[in-house]
């Protein structure tokens, strides 16, 4: 699939987006990239399982920017005194789609080096730079495989996910991403206990999530958004 050169837009935390030049759609929030992302895949999210290692299924590379967070997160140091869930996984096996893969020049263009520390950027990079469709080791700590294509067409690996970051471009652009049947695919690569998370909220999401067997739950969302949906796999029969 040939790659995109969108350009770098400002959202309001300060941290870039993208726009796609086909589509007409941001990548992120306006009011804040870096926010909605931490905000939605990262505390309702990571933050939220306890599987080590962590297997994340992520619906959009798009900027990397959700895989960046992901890695600064784990190596976050923890305070077991000060936190109500001081678990946090500390090494990621991170499955990613994208039709619409990016130019390294656009990736570099992006200002997420004041988002985290010397080696997660470098880290980072290195996530662009990998080779599609085959696993890659980015560091001790993360272990990468991007498939180059679409969710629908993808055969989704044996190993079941703990986690799914779902960063689809909005409903009203791409319905054919939120659709029941495309849920139902995601639901059987789930563990019991699993958790899906994404920015959007619609009804009709809400009733796809529940068709396909998730039990759904609204969140309050970055900001500029109401609500977010974090969806659960409870006892598969």
């Amino acid at each position: 699939m040939p790659f995109i050169h969108p350009l770098p837009e400002m959202t309001a935390d300060g941290s870039h987006t993208l726009r796609h030049p086909l589509l007409g759609e941001s990548y992120h929030s306006s009011f804040g990239a870096a926010t909605e992302s931490r905000h939605v895949y990262i505390e309702a999210g990571l933050h939220q399982v306890s599987a080590e290692p962590v297997h994340i299924l992520e619906m959009g590379f798009g900027t990397g920017l959700n895989a960046l967070l992901t890695l600064s997160a784990l190596r976050e140091p923890t305070d077991p005194a000060k936190e109500a869930k001081p678990f946090r996984p500390r090494h990621a096996v991170y499955y990613t789609v994208e039709a619409y893969p990016i130019t390294q020049e656009t990736v570099v263009s992006l200002n997420y080096e004041a988002l985290t520390d010397s080696e997660s950027y470098h880290d980072f990079l290195q996530m662009h730079a990998a080779p599609w469709d085959t696993t890659v080791s980015i560091a001790p700590d993360f272990t990468l495989y991007k498939h180059l294509g679409t969710m629908e067409s993808w055969s989704l690996p044996d190993q079941p996910f703990d986690l799914v970051y779902y960063d689809a471009f909005a409903y009203d652009c791409q319905p054919e991403l939120w659709s029941t049947s495309l849920f139902q695919k995601i639901y059987q690569s789930l563990r019991p206990g699993a958790l899906l998370v994404t920015y959007a909220a619609k009804g009709e999401i809400k009733r796809a999530l529940r068709a396909a067997g998730f039990e759904v739950k609204r969140l309050p969302g970055a900001p500029g958004k109401h609500h977010m949906l974090q969806a659960s796999v409870s006892v598969k029969p």
